[in-house]
């Protein structure tokens, strides 16, 4: 890390150190220092001048470490702020996706409920015969075949406007399969309507 990208607390401590150990030194210095002529009486009192200024220095060193201090609380703070709003968007993403999974899962079950009868349907032969009680049957299997497209749809929709590609593919894949089943449908029913006899 270079000093053009140190935190401001790294430089304050830096500093705060290397003026408390300078303070350290004068005081033990002057501690240690004989006082026993005229010169010693006159660098000992350069030397609790020199305490006296670093001491001072110390001081302001201190007040810069409080304000580094400070702007890191402030940085704890707005990252505490940031993860909860994170959180918050990641419950209600998770909620969302449930609801919708839900939704997904029902509608797969209700699309085999409705596609059974179809699967099941006999290959016509032209003869007509049992084509006229057919018909009805058939279409209640259309009607519910397009209300199932048509909550496929809505799900779909839903999915994409939520930002869900992989739920948003799955149930378009589902609505497809439907559709493709709808037509069988129709087109079992127009020719059991053609063979049916008049």
């Amino acid at each position: 890390m270079t000093k053009s990208t140190e935190s401001p607390l790294v430089v304050a401590v830096r500093q705060l150190d290397a003026d408390l150990q300078r303070f350290e030194q004068l005081s033990s210095e002057l501690g240690r220092s004989s006082i026993n002529s005229d010169k010693s009486l006159q660098r000992a009192s350069h030397m609790l001048q020199a305490c006296s200024v670093h001491e001072g220095k110390l001081a302001e060193s201190l007040r810069g470490f409080a304000e580094a201090m400070q702007g890191v609380q402030r940085l704890q703070h707005e990252c505490m702020e940031a993860i909860a709003a994170a959180a918050k968007r990641i419950s209600e993403r998770h909620a969302q996706r449930s609801k919708l999974q839900e939704r997904l899962q029902l509608l797969g079950e209700n699309a085999r409920a409705v596609s059974a009868p179809v699967t099941e349907l006999p290959a016509t032969d032209g003869s007509g015969s049992g084509s006229s009680h057919m018909l009805g049957p058939l279409g209640e299997v259309e009607r519910r075949l397009e209300a199932v497209i048509a909550e496929a749809s809505e799900l779909c929709e839903l999915s994409r406007q939520g930002d869900w590609a992989d739920l948003e593919r799955d149930t378009q894949a589902l609505r497809e399969q439907l559709q493709a089943l709808r037509n069988r449908v129709l087109l079992t029913r127009r020719k059991l309507g053609s063979d049916a006899p008049s």
